[in-house]
């Protein structure tokens, strides 16, 4: 054929030749790897990675007389005894990454008319001669680049293939980010410039940070020592930023200005060593709504990517969202770290952009133990071969080192922090655990205190205590918190109680522990079941956050039957005991914190990672790998949820769901009146399943719900069934 073409007729009319798209994916996939230092790689996959459809039947798909056509395979075999990595990232370019393709490849060189393995699709090209043809087709092209791209090492670690493993998912992210691009640049050219970088003026955002600092300060009625306190918490993030990248920690007390802190630090760093971006990552989507808003103030024009943020409809906007193109991005650890563990080219598309980014992970303490080691491995990784810095904040720093299977060295940035520990003092805590306190005696209890809060580990619990206490309380002065509750209700409830609590009105809180991270309320009384230490000790940062006053906290153990929503769970509230059997734990001492996590880190049920995970990343299974990363390993459904204060909205998307089905943009819509649930056995009599439309068609869409009545939403406790025990106290 005297002309190839790479996609059929755009809207003027106009097919794509090849030579033109493969040209536009190499200096996309070129530039988007200089970010580590690979921009030759870059540049051969994006000539490779199409080369396959330099051929008769891949040009009959394209006039629709063809289908079930594998044209990555072709690219990848010229490309196999060179680089076997960059050979398997064309491979996986459509279907997803796999490690074993040689007997692929070798069967489409030798046999004609050949199918491949994975999903019996005919090879574009196949036998002898028509790779001869493809080889001087490739030959021929002009802007072939000369010199042979060369990889950086992938270090080592205790985990086996997880080096290579990430880099063959950061090459991927390359070249099918180029991909897309360029492929919808035929359609809009604009699409195609507007890929350039948004540059990152992290002096501008310190300027904002030191400004918003001393707003802030001149408004604070907080403690003067503890204000002197918090400044020398980001004083000490300042003076850190100017160590070389790498991994840092920061140790430091609830209620001593992180939020702030962590984000001068990543703004200092990455002017200091000209980071592309800022990435901060919170564990909880309950507590990104009160960051953003600050992180929004200091910043302007934040990229927030999660399941819960709401984004424009148009092509740009949608560009920047799917790529991570943005100077500051806050995400979710779900979002975050998952993504290191995905194997199709589709939800790895904006990993390249991490790369020489400075990483903020607040509360670090919130990783599960049976991902750890591979969680840190790969941050490690993320550091020394991806150019990063990467920062694990929080008030109950975990003994990383103490697993065998960790390399972890970082640098702290509080080199006081027993100190400052020592100095921030503001909550006395009780340790009722001898015996079992009932649910009635609590409510009484906080009957009788006027500012209160009751953190308890399940939802049933917190409903039981919540109906208890109203009953002998007025009602305006009682709060129920869960994620039973929609984002929307969830934050109302929250203004409440803060306005509440400034006025010094009387304030009862009953809730879930999604309020013990990132949620700035202030009571001068707590309760908590007990818990695990660091959840415990979150919980005491909502007690006399100003040091205003004595703070008091009761740490007690329910009577109920069923105390704890996991085993983990438990297991974690049981260290807590024994280590009180051997001495009064002082929430306020980092080696008490220590030795709790060395005696759960040394415990031989989480001393190591889940099998499965660590023998799916031995055998270099990319799909295993990836459904054994789980943060959250239950499914839960979202639900649709008719919240009054925001019934119109509620209303509109119904009516929208039932006549055109929904799409992403009405899931982003749909965020603030949507709650996730794991009682799906009750949502099929009590709620509507939605659909969406596809070639004209109604399709059923598995995941999200309508409610069909008011009766299941409560208006001060959300989503309930009179059998509800869900346990997702994580979300």
């Amino acid at each position: 054929m005297d002309t190839f073409y790479a996609h059929s007729e755009n809207g003027r009319g106009e097919k794509e030749i090849l030579e033109v798209h493969l040209k536009k994916t190499s200096v996309l996939a070129g530039r988007y790897a200089a970010a580590f230092g690979e921009d030759k790689a870059g540049d051969w996959l994006g000539w490779f990675h199409d080369a396959g459809k330099a051929s008769e039947l891949f040009q009959g798909v394209l006039c629709k007389k063809e289908h079930n056509v594998n044209h990555a395979a072709a690219g990848a075999a010229l490309l196999y005894r060179m680089n076997k990595m960059l050979s398997r990232v064309i491979y996986a370019h459509h279907d997803g990454l796999q490690w074993s393709i040689r007997d692929d490849l070798a069967r489409s060189e030798q046999e004609e008319n050949s199918q491949d393995s994975q999903n019996g699709k005919r090879f574009a090209v196949s036998g002898k001669a028509q790779y001869q043809e493809l080889a001087a087709y490739i030959k021929s092209l002009p802007d072939l680049p000369k010199e042979k791209p060369v990889l950086q090492p992938d270090g080592t670690s205790f985990h086996s293939h997880l080096p290579e493993m990430l880099h063959a998912r950061m090459l991927l992210s390359c070249l099918c980010d180029a991909d897309y691009t360029a492929t919808a640049s035929h359609e809009n050219e604009s699409l195609f410039t507007e890929t350039d970088e948004k540059e990152l003026d992290a002096a501008a955002i310190l300027q904002s940070i030191h400004d918003y600092k001393e707003e802030i300060s001149r408004k604070s009625n907080a403690n003067a020592k503890l204000n002197q306190i918090r400044n020398h918490v980001f004083q000490s993030c300042l003076q850190a930023a100017e160590q070389p990248s790498g991994l840092f920690t920061l140790t430091a007390p609830t209620g001593t200005g992180k939020t702030i802190a962590l984000l001068a630090f990543a703004a200092k760093h990455a002017e200091r060593y000209k980071k592309r971006r800022i990435i901060i990552v919170l564990p909880f989507l309950s507590i990104i709504s009160q960051n953003a808003k600050i992180y929004e103030k200091i910043c302007g024009g934040i990229l927030e990517a999660h399941s819960m943020a709401s984004y424009g409809n148009d092509e740009r906007t949608k560009l920047i969202t799917e790529q991570w193109n943005s100077p500051v991005i806050i995400t979710t650890s779900v979002k975050f770290f998952e993504a290191f563990f995905k194997s199709k080219p589709t939800d790895l598309r904006f990993l390249h952009s991490i790369a020489n980014s400075v990483v903020v992970f607040d509360e670090a303490q919130s990783i599960p133990t049976d991902l750890l080691g591979t969680t840190i491995e790969t941050m490690r990784m993320l550091c020394e071969t991806f150019r990063c810095t990467v920062l694990f904040s929080t008030a109950t720093q975990p003994a990383f080192d103490v697993r065998s299977d960790i390399d972890f060295h970082a640098q702290e940035i509080l080199s006081d922090a027993p100190d400052v520990y020592d100095k921030t003092r503001r909550v006395s805590v009780n340790w009722n655990i001898a015996d079992k306190t009932p649910l009635m005696q609590i409510a009484e209890e906080m009957s009788g205190l006027s500012s209160v809060c009751c953190v308890l580990n399940r939802k049933d619990h917190t409903r039981k205590l919540f109906e208890l206490l109203t009953e002998q309380c007025a009602q305006t002065e009682c709060f129920h918190i869960s994620t039973d509750m929609c984002k929307a209700h969830r934050d109302a409830v929250i203004q409440d109680i803060t306005d509440r609590l400034e006025n010094h009105l009387p304030c009862r809180l009953v809730s879930t522990s999604c309020i013990e991270a990132g949620v700035d309320l202030d009571f001068a009384y707590m309760y908590r079941a007990l818990a695990p230490l660091d959840s415990i000790i979150q919980c005491a940062g909502r007690c006399n956050r100003n040091g205003r006053s004595a703070g008091e906290m009761t740490v007690f153990i329910l009577d109920e039957e069923k105390l704890y929503p996991a085993a983990f769970f438990e297991n974690a509230a049981n260290k807590v005991k024994l280590l009180l059997s051997r001495h009064e734990i002082d929430i306020c001492s980092p080696s008490h914190i220590r030795e709790y996590y060395t005696m759960l880190f040394t415990d031989g049920n989480y001393d190591h990672d889940k099998s499965k995970l660590v023998k799916a990343i031995e055998e270099h299974d990319f799909t295993e790998a990836e459904k054994q990363y789980r943060f959250i390993p239950q499914n839960g459904v979202n639900v649709l949820v008719p919240y009054q204060a925001e019934i119109k909205l509620f209303e509109d998307l119904a009516a929208e769901a039932r006549t055109k089905g929904i799409s992403k943009e009405w899931m982003r819509r749909a965020a603030p009146i949507t709650v996730t649930s794991y009682r799906e056995d009750k949502l099929t009599d009590l709620a509507e399943p939605c659909f969406i439309i596809r070639k004209g068609k109604k399709e059923p869409i598995s995941g999200w719900y309508i409610l069909l009545s008011g009766k299941f939403y409560d208006e001060r406790s959300g989503l309930h069934f009179d059998d509800d025990s869900s346990l997702d106290y994580l979300l």
